[in-house]
């Protein structure tokens, strides 16, 4: 009888010290129906989300994987992260931070240090919040390896193996691909949570309506009373914006492909933002949002471009003035392409209706034809066909407009048609600025 209870004490004590060495470092893998409670939801119309979570009480990374319901881990690695426990405050204390962060650039092994090892990764640490909380330093990086890899044994950045970091960069977007830092990873069962995912999306397209077309106060409702971003700008974009509005260009903007994290009750939400035309959609930049829910309301409290127009922010720039900068630049294109075609439009129904003057008021001073001609000699030859046809029609089709440089082409079909005559052919008109307007200085025939 004694032998059996010290058999079973002797058993059980044996369990006890087996289960924690056999336990995964995380539950997700015994119940596949769990997801990290950090990552919302995803959507992205070219193809599969990734995202990375770093656990540092485990010194783990792992990368998920957005299947259109939830977040599946497809791969874990072992990793290491700053020598002093708990999150980064100040430059140099040896921690690493802890929060949502994004990729910003990508180093490769001839541009390190033999320290960074094969690959690196910069971060956008630190990020507005960061920065609102006087939290400092710079150059936070996921990064490989010269070295054996020690838990907790990094100035503040995320390391990895060599190898692994390799794998883990096939799946990592620059401005997209977030990595969630974090003590401990916490998980909730089912898919992502898409009421929460709908009603972030709902909130920022009211926002963007109220950014195209709302008044000040109702754009300033989206904002937390503890946060007032700088707005010295809206005067001075709701006189560009009342420009734009009556044009036949169609300018809109357009928020597009959400990818939603949550970190201490912050909801981080990166977008891209899209200005609309009639005739292409344009990349106006990538934005962050950070995002509470305040009396079961949802505002901002924070937000930052990471990009503009695919190039990557080096300073907290004021928010409107970026927008105002850029826009005026998208602007200001369509402006001179809108310009150009109504020269060109000009320009054949005055050769139609053989309005000479108007017809010479299309070209240059310095134009010179395809045979030669300077201007003068060149309306004289027009003067000449116009006398010698009853009848001449010419119009246009598949119009492009392409910038090189300091010189405008226009590419189009040319169809002519006079008595008796008929012709179609491929035009290539060259453009400059005389006297501020545009004008026709080569003309030719392909």
């Amino acid at each position: 009888m004694a032998r059996n209870i010290c058999n079973l004490w002797s058993l059980l004590f044996i369990l006890l010290i087996i289960k924690p060495v056999s336990a995964a470092p995380h539950s997700q893998e015994a119940d596949a129906e769990l997801r990290p409670a950090m990552l919302i939801s995803s959507c992205n119309e070219k193809g599969s989300e990734y995202a990375i979570v770093v656990e540092k009480s485990t010194q783990h990374l792992f990368l998920y994987k957005y299947d259109g319901k939830m977040y599946k881990e497809i791969n874990g690695f072992k990793c290491s992260t700053g020598e002093v426990p708990g999150a980064k405050s100040v430059s140099g204390d040896k921690k690493t931070p802890e929060g949502v962060y994004f990729f910003t650039k990508e180093y490769k092994k001839i541009d390190l240090a033999p320290i960074y090892g094969t690959r690196a990764f910069s971060t956008d640490y630190p990020n507005i919040l960061d920065r609102i909380a006087s939290r400092d330093g710079h150059s936070i990086w996921m990064h490989g390896t010269n070295k054996p890899l020690k838990d907790r044994d990094s100035n503040g950045c995320v390391a990895l193996d060599n190898s692994n970091i390799e794998k883990l960069s096939k799946y990592i977007t620059l401005n997209r691909t977030p990595i969630i830092i974090i003590d401990k990873i916490s998980y909730v069962t089912g898919d992502s949570d898409k009421k929460i995912a709908e009603s972030i999306s709902n909130f920022l397209f009211n926002w963007n309506k109220a950014l195209q077309n709302g008044t000040y106060h109702e754009y300033l409702n989206f904002y937390d009373h503890e946060y007032l971003p700088e707005i010295s700008w809206w005067p001075e974009w709701n006189k560009l914006r009342k420009k734009i509005q009556p044009s036949n260009t169609a300018f809109s903007i357009e928020i597009k492909e959400p990818v939603v994290s949550i970190h201490k009750g912050i909801y981080v939400v990166l977008i891209d933002q899209i200005v609309k035309t009639s005739e292409s959609d344009l990349p106006l930049g990538t934005k962050k949002f950070f995002i509470i829910e305040r009396g079961n309301q949802l505002r901002i409290v924070g937000e930052e471009y990471l990009t503009i127009s695919n190039i990557q922010m080096s300073d907290n720039k004021e928010q409107g003035k970026i927008l105002i900068a850029e826009f005026r630049k998208l602007k200001n294109k369509y402006d001179y392409e809108r310009n150009i075609e109504d020269l060109i439009n000009t320009w054949v129904k005055a050769w139609s209706a053989k309005d000479i003057k108007q017809y010479g008021n299309c070209y240059a001073k310095n134009f010179i034809s395809q045979g030669g001609a300077t201007l003068q000699n060149w309306l004289n030859y027009k003067k000449r066909l116009n006398k010698k046809y009853d009848l001449i029609q010419v119009s246009i089709d598949n119009l492009v407009i392409k910038k090189d440089r300091n010189k405008i082409k226009a590419y189009f079909t040319q169809t002519y048609v006079s008595s008796g005559y008929r012709s179609v052919s491929s035009k290539r008109l060259e453009l400059l600025r005389e006297k501020g307007l545009w004008k026709i200085y080569r003309e030719i025939s392909e």
